[in-house]
């Protein structure tokens, strides 16, 4: 069974997939903490695993398309997802992971961070994830409870974030194409978008003249002003 040994290879790893660098910066603190080599999600080469530790943002309170994606190729014996969210709601990312895909979890977290649309404080408090840091090597499974997801939340997922953030370039652009190489989506030419983009603003962040901008419509103002939540939840046993 030479798929089974290589699972059982002591071959560890830190997974990230992060568009505004925030979900990266938690992964590189666990790398860091743990000595686990650190991975984007798109230079994955290799996908088994002894244990895997994965940071996500929650995208419209759903796992992202390349995080499904991976779930489905990975061979871990131990699975540690860590999601983020921009204190709005987190949504029941967790639960979904636990429930669609065959993976042991073995820890897995809620980490509120900046909202991607909105100017305030990043999640800084990184001491407060070394209860993950601990079960690294458990092999105890964890049951992820529910918690709450708008049941509106899979309905045109991507209409609705062209709807509430318009993306638009000034006069700075040079139609260089690093928007091109930066989107993962394909959702992006020399600082136009299409129906593909997600508003996950990796061009806007990464457009190396800062042409591209983006404003929020009165929709995603409205949804913004709601009362943050920005509780830690963290589940180990």
């Amino acid at each position: 069974m030479r798929h089974n040994e290589g699972i059982y290879r002591k071959v560890n790893v830190v997974i990230y997939y992060s568009n505004t660098d925030h979900s990266k910066r938690i992964a590189e603190y666990i790398a860091q903490q743990s000595g686990f080599p650190l991975s984007d999600i798109f230079d994955l080469t290799e996908y088994t695993f002894d244990t895997a530790i994965l940071v996500f943002p929650v995208h419209c309170q759903n796992i992202p398309q390349a995080v499904k994606i991976l779930l489905d190729q990975l061979r871990t014996k131990a699975l540690i997802p860590i999601a983020t969210y921009g204190k709005m709601c987190c949504g029941n990312v967790l639960y979904e992971i636990q429930k669609r895909y065959n993976h042991i979890i073995t820890a897995a977290a809620y980490v509120p961070t900046k909202h991607t649309y909105l100017h305030e404080n990043e999640f800084a408090d990184y001491e407060s994830l070394n209860p993950i840091l601990s079960k690294i090597n458990s092999r105890e499974k964890i049951v992820i409870p529910k918690t709450y997801k708008n049941p509106l939340s899979n309905i045109c997922k991507g209409l609705r974030s062209r709807m509430g953030v318009k993306i638009y370039k000034d006069s700075k652009c040079n139609n260089c194409g690093k928007c091109n190489a930066a989107c993962n989506n394909n959702a992006i030419a020399y600082g136009k978008t299409n129906r593909k983009c997600i508003r996950c603003l990796k061009c806007v962040e990464q457009c190396p003249q800062k042409a591209l901008h983006f404003i929020s419509r009165l929709p995603m103002r409205i949804y913004l002003r709601k009362k943050k939540y920005d509780k830690l939840i963290i589940y180990v046993k």
